[in-house]
């Protein structure tokens, strides 16, 4: 088989492709695990910067929005934080419907 060829593919490393990542979107633990990593002051809360910084590291290919929408769809509350205690759950259910996968 010629080089660069699998499965008669060709290798095209500039492209996202199934030789590199997984096919396999996150878990709802990873993405808990995720954002809770991204309260980067401890209080328990995600803040706009916090939540945008987070789906940049889930590989949103625009964080700005996804924080937005996501913040639309679980700030329950209206004081423009998430609460990673009563309002996280919703932020995760939003983020799995994206089926953002590691890479």
């Amino acid at each position: 088989m010629p080089q660069g060829m699998k499965d008669n593919k060709v290798r095209r490393p500039w492209i996202h492709d199934e030789y590199r990542h997984p096919d396999v979107a996150y878990t709802r633990q990873q993405i808990i695990n995720i954002f809770k990593s991204f309260d980067q002051n401890g209080d328990g809360q995600l803040s706009w910067d916090e939540v945008k910084a987070a789906f940049a590291k889930l590989g949103a290919f625009l964080p700005d929005y996804r924080a937005w929408r996501g913040r639309n769809c679980a700030d329950a509350d209206k004081d423009g934080f998430i609460s990673l205690e009563t309002e996280l759950g919703e932020l995760v259910n939003y983020t799995l419907e994206l089926k953002y996968k590691p890479m």
